[in-house]
């Protein structure tokens, strides 16, 4: 098992390389295929996926009985806008052009304030990544709500965040590949030094040896 860990920690940069690319091309076949219906599979499968990753870490370390009730009810509820949007994608011939903008900006405006509630009763530690996720998900949902969104715009988003990712990831990639290389050139045997000329002990001249030895 553990052989197999290792192998896996020492070829990971394959995958990253692999899912950075992947990521790329996922965004730019939605952004230049005008696939604006799949769009909405692609968000459910976010919100589904982000939902999924919480559950089991944040009822393990969560020890507020009150937020963990909270946070399980918003998991629940994400779950379900996922299922509505990858259903509508697939189910109806135009999707759900009407209620979108409304679930969609319901589920950042719900992470926000369930966020913030945690931080506020002190069962929650927070710091500045996450506060200006959070600040942002109130703006961006208000906005959608009131103002609407368009299947467009959500592309260009992921078209940026895609793009912002793969950056991060290949980076991340590219060190994971560096450090490959100096591990393999560490596991390389050592050629042997072939002694120099001037480093070989001469022998001396028998007959000089010789009349040393009468002298």
């Amino acid at each position: 098992m553990s052989s197999i860990r290792t192998t896996f920690s020492v070829y990971s940069w394959v995958f990253k390389f692999i899912g950075a690319a992947l990521l790329i091309g996922l965004a730019m076949i939605l952004y230049f295929a005008e696939l604006d219906k799949w769009v909405e599979a692609f968000v459910g499968l976010l919100i589904a996926g982000y939902a999924i990753i919480r559950l089991v870490p944040f009822i393990k370390t969560q020890r507020s009985d009150l937020i963990k009730t909270i946070n399980i009810i918003e998991i629940v509820f994400n779950l379900l806008v996922a299922t509505v949007f990858i259903g509508g994608a697939f189910l109806t011939e135009d999707g759900l052009e009407a209620v979108f903008g409304y679930m969609f900006g319901g589920v950042l405006i719900a992470r926000g304030m369930v966020h913030f509630y945690g931080l506020s009763d002190g069962n929650e530690k927070g710091d500045h990544p996450t506060y200006f996720f959070h600040i942002a998900a109130l703006i961006i949902g208000t906005i959608v709500i009131f103002e609407g969104v368009q299947i467009r715009d959500i592309i260009l988003l992921i078209l940026i965040l895609s793009l912002g990712a793969s950056g991060f990831i290949g980076y991340d990639a590219y060190g994971g590949y560096s450090m490959y290389r100096r591990r393999k050139q560490m596991e390389q045997p050592k050629a042997k030094e072939v002694p120099q000329p001037s480093d070989v002990p001469r022998k001396e001249d028998p007959a000089k040896e010789q009349d040393r030895i009468i002298s």
